[in-house]
């Protein structure tokens, strides 16, 4: 399940947790039109964040994959759950390492023939 926020850095405030883009743009039109009269304050921000609260556009490539694989194990037990999980962060680690492991070895396969 994925999970958004919304940040207004011109109020220094940021919402609770959504589960859907709906609810996040909800917050966010509340938010402007309780706060602001409407008007989009400069250097809003909103989008996709981990289940610890990170911003996956703040990630590197491979951290925001090794992260989204550990949101999704951890979703499947706990699909509105936050925090880290310790079993999924290693599943997802054993799934890239295997994946590039297997990249190398298949690349080494396909050179030596």
């Amino acid at each position: 399940m994925r999970r958004y926020l919304y940040r207004c850095t011109l109020c220094r405030t940021t919402s609770p947790i959504c589960f859907g883009t709906a609810e996040l743009d909800a917050q966010s039109s509340h938010h402007r039109d309780a706060v602001h009269s409407g008007h989009y304050p400069d250097g809003e921000r909103s989008g996709a964040v981990d289940r610890t609260g990170r911003w996956y556009a703040d990630m590197g490539p491979l951290t925001a994959l090794h992260t989204r694989l550990t949101d999704e194990f951890a979703d499947l037990r706990d699909p509105k759950g936050n925090g880290l999980r310790l079993w999924a962060w290693a599943l997802s680690w054993l799934t890239l390492s295997t994946a590039g492991l297997l990249a190398v070895w298949a690349t080494g396969a396909v050179l030596s023939l």
